[in-house]
């Protein structure tokens, strides 16, 4: 499957009843869903924020 192909699928899970998003952000009073997997491998810092509040949990 192409990285393409791929985009296009997560977006149509994210549109259909928000199917598979497991984090939410909120911008402006704006409530977007997203998938942690996702921002995280756009990112050089998210993988880190995630695994700490992750982490946290476990501990609590």
């Amino acid at each position: 499957m192409e990285a393409e192909e791929t985009m296009q699928r997560l977006q149509e899970f994210r549109e259909r009843q928000d199917c598979f998003t497991d984090i939410t952000l909120i911008v402006d009073g704006h409530h977007l869903k997203a998938h942690k997997a996702v921002l995280a491998a756009c990112s050089h810092v998210l993988p880190q924020i995630f695994f700490h509040i992750v982490k946290s949990n476990l501990n609590h």
